[in-house]
Parts: C-alpha cells; structure tokens; sequence
C-alpha cells in the first residue's frame, strides 16, 4: 500500500489517494429524541410509538385524553409535517381526532408516503406514527441545539413565538430568532442564556 502511494504521489496522481470524512449518524425520529430526553429528566407530553395498526389501537386507548381525544403524529425526518400531504390525498401528518376515528386516520397515514416542504416532491415514507396525548399549551416557544458549521460547534436557536412552521417565521421575521453559539470548552454561561427568548416572561 504504502508503495502504490508513494508512486501515485510520484507521478502526480493525488486525485485517486483516499480521504478520510466523518460520518454522521445523528437521526432520530421525534419520539425517540423524547424517549432519550425523558430519561435525562426533561419533561416532554407523553406519547407511544406504533408500528401497527394493532398498536395504534393500543396506544390511543392509554393517550386519550378526557375528552377521548388522542394526537397522531407521522414520523419521518424532515419537518413541516403537519402542512404536508400523502401521496394517497390525505392532508397533514399531524392530526387531532377521537379515538373512535384513530384507526380509520391510522390506516391512511401508516405505510404510506407523505410530502412535505423538505421531504422533495418524492416524499418519505412513514413507518411509525407518534400517538401522543393532546396538551393543553398555555404558550408556545421554539428551542433548539443545532451544530453550526461556521463555528465547528453548538449552537442555540430560541424564539418567543412558537415552533409550528418555524421556518416561515423565520423567513419572514429573522429578528425574532434568537442564535447563540456556545463554546465546547466553557459551556454556555449564565448571562448568556439571559439573552435567550424562552428564558424571558411572558
């Protein structure tokens, strides 16, 4: 090896030596990052995977809530689900209904193909749905800890109006989010998180 090498380095050839890249494995679905933040004690609404119809069933009847209302939530990776739409002409992959009405919706959004702002026009097939109980929100906000290739390390995106179509806001008023970059050696310090939005009153 190390003599094929030098001859490539001999007459030039660098192109066809092999560089090392990193690999990321970093995706997960919305219920298995609140799987993994439940156990870091972090509170998240409660929610169980289905893989099934027969889970769906399950699930629904453990998350209804007292008015027998239960979330279905399709779980691909990319956002903006809630205004997409299946190839099948199902529009959402994110619905409020009953739990008589679970299963019927169920059977539209399992195992078929949903379209969305970052999914291209291909879509992504969802395998899982995310039965969670339906939350009374007082107030939403947006949070966020992202890898910024400009820093080569974490990053904080906050804002005070909600997470839904957060990328349209984003679009349209880009003040309103809040980045801080945080430094992997000293952590991110108090007076910096002062500045983030979701630590501020209503």
């Amino acid at each position: 090896m190390l003599r094929s090498t030098q001859s490539l380095l001999r007459h030039g050839q660098t192109a066809a030596i092999t560089q090392l890249q990193q690999l990321r494995f970093l995706n997960v679905h919305e219920y298995q990052g609140a799987e993994l933040m439940s156990k870091s004690g972090i509170n998240v609404p409660p929610g169980i995977p289905a893989f099934s119809l027969d889970d769906v069933k399950s699930a629904a009847g453990k998350m209804k809530d007292e008015n027998d209302e239960v979330v279905l939530k399709s779980q691909i990776y990319a956002g903006g689900r809630g205004l997409g739409k299946f190839t099948n002409g199902l529009q959402g992959g994110v619905h409020i209904c009953s739990v008589n009405k679970a299963l019927e919706l169920a059977k539209k959004m399992l195992n078929q193909t949903l379209v969305t702002k970052q999914t291209g026009p291909a879509g992504k097939p969802v395998n899982t749905l995310y039965v969670a109980k339906k939350m009374k929100l007082k107030r939403e906000m947006y949070f966020a800890i992202l890898l910024d290739r400009k820093t080569a390390g974490p990053i904080m995106i906050g804002c005070s109006e909600g997470g839904t179509s957060i990328e349209d806001l984003a679009e349209k008023f880009p003040e309103k989010i809040i980045k801080i970059p945080v430094d992997i050696r000293t952590g991110a310090a108090q007076d910096t998180l002062a500045h983030c939005p979701i630590t501020s009153p209503c």
